[in-house]
C-alpha cells in the first residue's frame, strides 16, 4: 500500500465496520480528510489517543475518571522527591527530571518491587541511586492515590480487559509502540492493525523494526516509504528528485518565525489549502505567542498542537510576575489569588483569566489534599513553584481554526497528510535534539541497569539510553519523508548550522538555498500606492498613505476626522451591530462604512448565515430538514470560491439536524428575522432580532450563536449583551430608554443558544446562556448609554486604530474603560501612551454625561 492511499483504505473499513484510529496527538486533519473522501460526517468516536480510547472504556464502567492535569503531576513529584529526603526537592528543574524519569518507568512498566530486585544485582554505588528511584516512585504512586485522580499512566491500568465497542483499533504511524500501552491494547481481546512504513536497511528505521519483534499476532500493515526515504542513510544508494526541496537560514528566532510565515502566506495565494500545509519543529514549545502573533499578522489561518498560547509569555503575566515582592508572605492560594487579580488589572483575555483561575483551584485541591503545605512562603519561593505551576499551561484562542495550518513536533506529521512541509529551526542540535543531561544516570549506567533488567530489545528500555533516544529521532523524520509531500522546506539557525538530516539529504538531493524575502502582487501594490502611482482601494493601502504621513512627520496615525466633514459621509441609520463592531475596531468601521471596502465574507459567517437561514425556514414551514438544509446550503456555497466551505457542509449539517431534535420554542406565538427599529431619544438604530416570543405578559427574545455562549464576553453587561438586551426593549415600540424607566424589562428573558454546543450536549448549562431582565438593571442601563456613548464617538469623526471595551458596573472609582491595539485591525497603532490616556478619559466623560443624562432620578 502506498501512503495516499491510506485514506481510501481508513473509508473501507468505516464503511465495513466500527475501528478506532488511533494516533499520538491530534486527529482532526485526518478526521477532515476521511470525511472528504467518504463524503458524510462520521458519527461518535472513531479516533484519538489511546489516553482517549482508556478514559473511552473507564466510563463504560461509569466511572469519571478526573485526570491530574500536568502541573497537578508535577506537584505530586515534587512532594514523592521530598518524601524521599532529597535535598533538590525545591529544585523545579530537578522535579521535572525526575518527572521525566517517573514516566519512562511508568510507560515501561516496571515497578519498584522491579527496581528493588534489580539494585541487587547492581555495584554499591548505582544501587543505591536505584533504591533511592524505586522510594521516589513509591512515593509517588501512593500520593496519586492519596489526590484521587488518574495519571495519564494509571488509566491504561483501569482500562486494562474492559471490552471496547469497536471490532478493530487500527495504530496509525505511531513512532514507537510503548510497553504499556502494548500491554493494555492485548488485554482488549480486539484485532490490532499497526500502519508503519516498510524499513529500510539504514539505522533510520531500526526503532521500528525492533518495536514489530513485540507485536505477537497484530496485524502489520507495511506502507510503502518515498524513494527519498529508502535512501536515507549515510551511504545513499542513488540521487533523487522525488521531493522539491528547499532550505533559507535565519539570524535571530523573530526572523526565522517571520519566514516561516512569510512562506506559508506566499502558499496560501498560490491556492494551497491551509490544511495541507504543515510546520514542524522540535523547538515549537515556548515560541507558540511568536508563531501566533506572525500568523495573525499575516491573516493565517492556523491550528496549534498545543491548542493555545503559553500563560506565562503574556505580556500581563509578565508584569504581574516581575512585580511579585520576594519578601512578602503568603500561602500558595493567596499567591495565586493575587497574580489573577494583578493580570485582571490589565484587561486581558477572557480565557487566560479562566486559566488562572483554574490554576487557584488546582492549587486549593493540592492544599487541601495535603500535597501541598498550607503555610506562608516568601515571594522569592512563590516564583519558584510558579515554574512548575505554569509549565506547558496555556489559555485557548479564540482565532484557532481547526482547519488551518498544522503547528506541531515531526511526530504528527504523518496524520496531517500534508502536501508541504515547513521545518522551523531544522538547526544542529534542535533535530535531532541534543538530549539533556541526567544528574543521577550517566548513559553508561542507564545502559547497566537496562541489562539487569533483562532488557533485550530498544523498546523495553526503562531509561533509555543514547542509542534508543537517538533512533527515536531517526524514526519520526524517517516517517515523514516516507509521507512524500510536494514540497521540504527547511529553516535553520546560521549561528546553529544546518541539521545533520539536511546534511545527508543534501548528499542525493538537490536543495537549492532560497532568499529570505518573497515578493507578491499584494506587496507591489502597496508599493505603488506609496510611490503615488496608484490611488488607494483597500484598508491596507489607505493605511500606506498614513504610515506616509507618519513619515513624513506627522507625530500619530490616529484617523480622526472633523465632526462636519464625517457626517456627510454617515450612513442614513446605523445598526445595533454596526455600533458593536464600532468598538472592536474603529478605523476599520470608519473603511466599512464611511469608505464603503466590503472585504471578503468570512467562512465562519457563512457558516453562521446558513445556521440563521435553515432555522427560519425550518420553523416557519417544518419542511424536510435533510432537502432543506441542501438547498440553503448550494445557495450559500455558490456565493463564495473557498473550498473549505465543503469541507464544513458534514459538520454544519450535522450541527443543525441535532439542533433540531433537542429545542423546540416555547410558545406557539414567535416571530423570526423580524425588523426593529431601536429608539434611543435623538438616535434611532435598526436591528434585526433572530426570535421573539411574546405574550400577555412576558417576552422571550433569542440570539442564535456558532460560538461557545458560556464564555464571559456573553455576560450582561458585556459587550456581546448589548445588542439582544436592546432587541428586547425595543419590542414595546417606544423609547427604549423609557421602557426601562417604566419597568419593561422585568418582563423580559434574554437567551444566546449555542448551535454546535447544542449538537454536542444535551445539558442546558452548555449550550444556552439565559438572563432575566429583573435581575440586572444596572447592566442594561449600561449597555444603552455605551450603545449611546458609541454613536456620538461615530458622530464626532473618531476612529482610531484602538479597541474600546466598554466596562460592566464595578465598584465605583475602579478604572475601567480600556483601550488596546485591536486584533482586528489592518492598521498598528503608533498612538503615544498620553494619547490613549487622553482618549481615554475623554470617552469616559462622554459615557457619565450621556449616564446623567439618560437616567438622572433611575
Amino acid at each position: 500500500m502506498k501512503y495516499g492511499e491510506i485514506p481510501e483504505f481508513i473509508v473501507r473499513k468505516l464503511d465495513s465496520g466500527n475501528p478506532y484510529i488511533a494516533v499520538r496527538e491530534s486527529s482532526a486533519h485526518l478526521l477532515l480528510e476521511i470525511c472528504k473522501r467518504r463524503k458524510k460526517p462520521l458519527i461518535g468516536k472513531t479516533a484519538g489517543t489511546l489516553q482517549e480510547l482508556a478514559i473511552k472504556l473507564i466510563q463504560k464502567t461509569y466511572r469519571n475518571p478526573g485526570i491530574t492535569t500536568e502541573q497537578e503531576r508535577l506537584f505530586i513529584v515534587r512532594e514523592a522527591i521530598r518524601k524521599a529526603g532529597i535535598p533538590h526537592w525545591k529544585s523545579p528543574s530537578y522535579v521535572e527530571i525526575v518527572d521525566n524519569r517517573i514516566r519512562e518507568l511508568k510507560e515501561h512498566n516496571i515497578s519498584v518491587n522491579m527496581l528493588r530486585e534489580c539494585a541487587k544485582k547492581l555495584p554499591p554505588h548505582l544501587s543505591r541511586k536505584l533504591e533511592i528511584t524505586a522510594k521516589i516512585l513509591k512515593y509517588y504512586n501512593q500520593t496519586v492515590k492519596q489526590y484521587g485522580k488518574y495519571d495519564i499512566f494509571s488509566l491504561f491500568e483501569t482500562a486494562r480487559g474492559i471490552p471496547p465497542s469497536y471490532d478493530e483499533i487500527i495504530l496509525f504511524f505511531l513512532p514507537q509502540i510503548l510497553p504499556a500501552e502494548i500491554e493494555f491494547l492485548n488485554s482488549l481481546k480486539t484485532p490490532i492493525s499497526v500502519l508503519t512504513f516498510k524499513s529500510s536497511i539504514s539505522p533510520f528505521s531500526k526503532l521500528s523494526t525492533e518495536n514489530l519483534k513485540l507485536l505477537k499476532n497484530w496485524n502489520i500493515i507495511e506502507v510503502e516509504p518515498s524513494e527519498t526515504a529508502r535512501n536515507f542513510s549515510f551511504t545513499p544508494l542513488k540521487k533523487t528528485t522525488e521531493i522539491k526541496m528547499e532550505k533559507i537560514s535565519y539570524s535571530t528566532e523573530s526572523e526565522g518565525i517571520k519566514v516561516i510565515a512569510g512562506i506559508t502566506k506566499k502558499l496560501l495565494t498560490e491556492g494551497i489549502p491551509p490544511e495541507k500545509i504543515a510546520i514542524s519543529s522540535r523547538n515549537i514549545e515556548g515560541k507558540e505567542i511568536l508563531f501566533y502573533e506572525a500568523f495573525k499578522e499575516y491573516g493565517i489561518p492556523f491550528f496549534s498542537q498545543y491548542r493555545g498560547i503559553p500563560v506565562n509569555l503574556h505580556p500581563a503575566v509578565k508584569k504581574a510576575i516581575a512585580s511579585v515582592d520576594e519578601e512578602k508572605r503568603q500561602t500558595l492560594q493567596e499567591w495565586c489569588r493575587d497574580l489573577k487579580a494583578s493580570v485582571e488589572g490589565e484587561n486581558p483575555e477572557e480565557k487566560l483569566i479562566e486559566e488562572l483561575e483554574i490554576l487557584y483551584r488546582e492549587t486549593k485541591a493540592l492544599t487541601e489534599s495535603g500535597i501541598t503545605v498550607n503555610e506562608n512562603i516568601t515571594g522569592k519561593d512563590f516564583l519558584e513553584l510558579l515554574k512548575l505551576l505554569l509549565k506547558n499551561r496555556t489559555f485557548l484562542l479564540t482565532e484557532e481554526e481547526p482547519f488551518g495550518v498544522f503547528v506541531g513536533t515531526p511526530e504528527n506529521i504523518p496524520s496531517i497528510f500534508p502536501e508541504y512541509i515547513l521545518f522551523y529551526d531544522f538547526s544542529s542540535g534542535t533535530y535531532p535534539r541534543s538530549f539533556p543531561f541526567d544528574p543521577d544516570f550517566s548513559y553508561e549506567e542507564r545502559e547497566k541497569i537496562n541489562r539487569a533488567l533483562n532488557l533485550n530489545n530498544l523498546i523495553l528500555e526503562a531509561l533509555p539510553g543514547r542509542e534508543k533516544l537517538i533512533l527515536y529521532e531517526f524514526q519520526t523524520f524517517y516517517n515523514i519523508l516516507s509521507i512524500a509531500p510536494e514540497k521540504m522546506i527547511f529553516a535553520y539557525h546560521k549561528a546553529k548550522g544546518a541539521s545533520t538530516f539536511l546534511s545527508i539529504l543534501e548528499t542525493y538531493n538537490s536543495i537549492p538555498q532560497e532568499e529570505t524575502r518573497y515578493s507578491s502582487a499584494k506587496a507591489e501594490k502597496l508599493l505603488a500606492v506609496y510611490k503615488n502611482e496608484k490611488q488607494p482601494e483597500l484598508p491596507i493601502e489607505w493605511g500606506i498613505l498614513r504610515w506616509k504621513e507618519k513619515i513624513q512627520g506627522a507625530k500619530e496615525m490616529n484617523f480622526i476626522f472633523n465632526q462636519k466633514f464625517i457626517s456627510g459621509y454617515l450612513p442614513d441609520r446605523l445598526s445595533v451591530t454596526d455600533v458593536i463592531s464600532y468598538f472592536d475596531c474603529p478605523t476599520e468601521f470608519f473603511f466599512q462604512k464611511i469608505v464603503g471596502h466590503k472585504g471578503e465574507t468570512s467562512l465562519e459567517a457563512i457558516e453562521g448565515q446558513i445556521y440563521h437561514e435553515f432555522i427560519k425556514r425550518y420553523f416557519s414551514g417544518k419542511e424536510n430538514a435533510e432537502a432543506l438544509f441542501e438547498e440553503i446550503f448550494n445557495q450559500f456555497a455558490d456565493k463564495t470560491t473557498d473550498p473549505r466551505l465543503k469541507h464544513y457542509k458534514p459538520f454544519i449539517k450535522d450541527n443543525l439536524l441535532k439542533f433540531i431534535e433537542i429545542w423546540q420554542p416555547d410558545g406557539k406565538n414567535y416571530e423570526q428575522e423580524k425588523p426593529l427599529k431601536i429608539n434611543l431619544g435623538n438616535t434611532l438604530l435598526s436591528g434585526r432580532a433572530d426570535w421573539i416570543e411574546i405574550d400577555e405578559h412576558s417576552v422571550k427574545i433569542i440570539d442564535f450563536k456558532r460560538g461557545n455562549v458560556t464564555a464571559v464576553d456573553y455576560d450582561p453587561g458585556k459587550t456581546k449583551s448589548f445588542q439582544i438586551i436592546l432587541y428586547g426593549l425595543s419590542v414595546y415600540n417606544s423609547n427604549v430608554i423609557k421602557a426601562v424607566k417604566a419597568g419593561k424589562h422585568k418582563e423580559v428573558t434574554f437567551k444566546f443558544i449555542s448551535i454546535p454546543a447544542a449538537s454536542k450536549r444535551t445539558g442546558t448549562t452548555n449550550w444556552i446562556k439565559s438572563f432575566d431582565g429583573a435581575n440586572f438593571k444596572r447592566e442594561i442601563i449600561h449597555a444603552i448609554t455605551w450603545i449611546v456613548t458609541g454613536c456620538t464617538l461615530i458622530e464626532k469623526g473618531f476612529f482610531p486604530p484602538l479597541s474600546i471595551n466598554p466596562y460592566k458596573p464595578t465598584a465605583p472609582g475602579k478604572k475601567r474603560l480600556s483601550l488596546k491595539h485591536s486584533r482586528n485591525c489592518p492598521y498598528v497603532s503608533t498612538l503615544s501612551g498620553e494619547s490613549i490616556e487622553e482618549f481615554r478619559e475623554k470617552i469616559e466623560e462622554i459615557f457619565k454625561l450621556h449616564y446623567s443624562r439618560l437616567w438622572s432620578g433611575s
